[in-house]
């Protein structure tokens, strides 16, 4: 089994840099614009491993706007003139990580991608993978600035001597990785994933199924489950 211990967030939306730590069982609760969604459109950035953004949100509001660009400049508004405002403006790295456990092996390891930002706009992003926790220094240098993809290649090499970390050069190739180090998931894993996120009812279970959980041939009989259910529901009342 693997368990989700860790995240740590460097210059994502409000987030300059922050370490959250997770149990078997978590409840994130706030009031609206607490930061809710920033933390769990961050994770499914590095889950899902997919940067085009269409799923920020969901999970409050169908219709969302939020972008890529935006969390990582860390949009403040719109400004009613010139266009959006932003909290980061300059050059910088920005970072999702995510550190898991390994409770076969009793090994950590950890997921991860850093963004570099330019003055134009212009986004870089790097997928990468490593066999240990996430490090005390936190992709943070002696200057106190977060590394650039270049810094951080520099930052493993000395670490780990060219071993026990790995970058990906395409999104494919690290969610076939990001699959195997999870234990093998089905390829549906990722639609199943965002299925969850978004909170949004299940109205054909048949359909769910076979979509989302796994391969079926013959039609699928969900008389006993319902049963099952509609049982459970009367036992509660």
């Amino acid at each position: 089994m693997k368990i989700f211990k860790r995240m740590l967030l460097i210059n994502w939306h409000y987030i300059n840099k922050q370490i959250i730590d997770f149990e078997k069982i978590n409840f994130l609760t706030g009031k609206n614009g607490s930061g809710k969604s920033t933390i769990l459109d961050a994770m499914q950035l590095l889950i899902l491993g997919d940067t085009k953004g269409t799923f920020f949100n969901k999970a409050a509001n169908d219709k969302t706007d939020r972008t890529l660009e935006g969390y990582l400049k860390g949009e403040i508004g719109d400004d009613g003139d010139i266009g959006y405002k932003y909290i980061r403006n300059d050059r910088f790295s920005s970072y999702i990580v995510c550190e898991f456990y390994d409770r076969v092996t009793r090994k950590s390891f950890s997921l991860g991608v850093v963004f570099d930002v330019y003055k134009d706009s212009d986004i870089e992003h790097h997928f990468f993978s490593f066999n240990d926790k996430i490090p005390e220094e936190e992709f943070i240098g002696e200057n106190q600035v977060p590394f650039s993809y270049r810094d951080l290649k520099s930052f493993f090499a000395r670490k780990y001597g060219n071993k026990n970390f790995e970058f990906y050069s395409s999104n494919k190739q690290y969610q076939d990785s990001l699959r195997g180090k999870l234990g093998g998931l089905n390829q549906k894993f990722f639609n199943l994933f965002k299925k969850a996120v978004t909170f949004t009812p299940i109205n054909d279970i048949e359909k769910f199924i076979v979509e989302y959980v796994c391969d079926v041939k013959n039609k699928i009989d969900i008389t006993s489950m319902q049963e099952k259910i509609y049982n459970f529901i009367i036992e509660v009342i």
